[in-house]
């Protein structure tokens, strides 16, 4: 893939405005985002939440920030989860909650030592259980949890969720396929 080229995401879902609440995924930029859709074979490569007024919390270097919802023009939104006025404001509480957090680097050797076969997820558990650093879609997990909403479920290793995986269940609750 050209470095620069504009990429549209492989599945088709209504999109809209989002409310206060919604996570998205992009397709991320940079080195970073580049390593995340190589290893998790995906089109997402980053995720974020919705606060409302134009603007996102996401995770980045050097820690989880606000910043405004323009700047993924490719964002996907979730715009299918069935959220109510207390999740809603319970998740933009705690997205806010979690700006300042250090951003998460060490996730990407265990998400290396886990692709190259290394070490597994299970391995790796107990050390990013207690974890205090974030990577984007583990703030969205989390804010989301915040608000009663298990996003981990079914995963394998919960704690290494991905933008792939956000990035599916927006897909199935669209009806397709991720």
């Amino acid at each position: 893939m050209a470095v620069g080229k504009p990429v549209t995401a492989p599945m088709s879902v209504a999109q809209g405005t989002p409310q206060p609440g919604n996570y998205g995924v992009s397709h991320g930029n940079g080195i970073v985002g580049e390593l995340i859709r190589h290893a998790t074979e995906s089109w997402a490569g980053h995720a974020f939440i919705y606060v409302g007024q134009g603007m996102i919390v996401e995770a980045g270097n050097p820690a989880t920030r606000i910043s405004p919802a323009s700047c993924h023009p490719d964002a996907i939104w979730n715009l299918g989860e069935p959220l109510t006025n207390t999740q809603r404001d319970k998740i933009v509480q705690r997205a806010r909650a979690l700006v300042g957090c250090p951003y998460d680097y060490p996730a990407y050797v265990g998400f290396a030592l886990e692709v190259l076969g290394l070490r597994t997820g299970k391995q790796l558990e107990d050390v990013f259980k207690h974890d205090k650093w974030r990577v984007c879609s583990a703030d969205v997990a989390d804010a989301y949890g915040f608000a009663g909403i298990d996003l981990t479920a079914g995963l394998q290793y919960p704690n290494l969720i991905s933008p792939a995986d956000l990035y599916n269940r927006i897909a199935k609750q669209a009806g397709g396929q991720p």
